[in-house]
């Protein structure tokens, strides 16, 4: 069967978001105004553009062209393009990705004379009740995504350093999070946090269902500890899938089409049924290490390198306790029937050797 996910950035959303209230707070007399700080910023934001889905990412390095987003606005993509200051999309080039830290750098293939940057903050110095900014390409009614605009929203730190288990299917562990009320909507994930002195102090991630107004951001100051290996092709834990847990009951949310929809449903009722527990496959990028492997939307996961994994979480222990270039035996199960009732069919399992991008 061939099934359509949709983009993590926006599905992710499904899962987690919040719809928060913003709140003012008085700026130092030096501080740039609320205007003022959008419009420098919002020139470095990048709308980023999946085969179906979207994303934001912000320029930190203006004359190699380099992109900082998450991991699962890009994951399992095979392309991408990045929209620059209301200019029309251009390719860029996935460096290194890290699913397991949720962070990515990507590169625009021509980077504009004239592009910008923004400059890091200390996350470090973040207290309680600072205000922060969030700015950022969010789903909206309009019928083009690829004429959106950036949009701005406020709020204020209520933890300046916490870890963060979001999820239990999909997204990994974060140790380190800024928890905000500025409102992230699907599409915010990757875009820059600001302070008020328009430094960025985290890449925007996550909002929390079970709470209203509470939104997390990965720290700037672990981010960048991160960003020199992934611009140097850091792939190790970035086999090129997007995967979630069978367990997920919004699984099948992730898939555009109706049809595949309850295809997705169906299939995951009856592989309870039959207590099998894994990852079902989203998608696989185009020449990945996971589509090398054979690997495609619609198988399920069951065990990596013989330990069973049930969620993002299981994943990440696996893959980043494994080295660089390592050959993993992948085990699991058909999920689908062959169409031609000549091959695979629901149930059975399989097994095949993946490789882990080499250092």
């Amino acid at each position: 069967m061939s099934v359509q996910a949709k983009s993590a950035a926006a599905c992710a959303s499904v899962l987690l978001l919040a719809l928060g209230t913003t709140s003012a707070h008085s700026l130092p007399a030096d501080d740039p105004s609320p205007q003022e700080l959008f419009e420098k910023a919002a020139p470095a934001t990048v709308h980023i553009l999946g085969e179906d889905g979207s994303g934001t990412g912000f320029v930190y390095d203006a004359d190699q062209g380099l992109i900082v987003t998450n991991a699962h606005v890009v994951d399992g993509q095979s392309v991408l393009k990045g929209a620059v200051g209301g200019a029309e999309p251009v390719p860029v080039r996935l460096l290194g990705s890290d699913p397991c830290e949720d962070l990515a750098v990507v590169k625009l293939n021509s980077p504009q004379k004239d592009l910008k940057e923004l400059d890091f903050g200390d996350s470090g110095d973040v207290k309680a009740a600072d205000t922060v900014t969030a700015i950022g390409y969010p789903v909206s009614f309009a019928d083009d995504p690829v004429s959106a605009k950036p949009v701005f929203t406020s709020g204020a730190v209520q933890s300046p350093d916490v870890a963060a288990d979001p999820d239990p299917y999909y997204l990994p562990h974060y140790p380190q999070t800024i928890q905000h009320s500025a409102t992230l909507n699907p599409g915010n994930s990757g875009g820059p946090l600001l302070d008020t002195k328009g430094k960025v102090v985290g890449v925007n991630t996550l909002g929390n269902t079970e709470a209203q107004g509470q939104f997390y951001s990965i720290t700037s100051d672990h981010a960048r500890s991160l960003l020199d290996g992934l611009a140097a092709g850091d792939m190790k834990n970035s086999p090129g899938w997007a995967v979630d847990s069978l367990e997920d009951p919004a699984l099948s949310d992730f898939f555009q089409d109706p049809q595949d929809q309850r295809d997705v449903a169906d299939v995951q009722e009856r592989l309870a049924g039959d207590e099998v527990q894994g990852l079902f496959v989203l998608s696989t990028a185009s020449n990945s290490p996971a589509e090398q492997a054979n690997l495609f939307a619609g198988d399920v996961i069951t065990t990596i390198k013989d330990t069973p994994v049930t969620s993002v979480s299981d994943m990440c222990d696996v893959l980043q306790s494994s080295a660089a270039g390592e050959k993993l035996r992948i085990e699991g199960v058909y999920a689908f029937d062959d169409p031609e009732q000549q091959g695979d069919q629901f149930g059975e399992t399989w097994q095949t050797d993946l490789q882990l991008p080499g250092p």
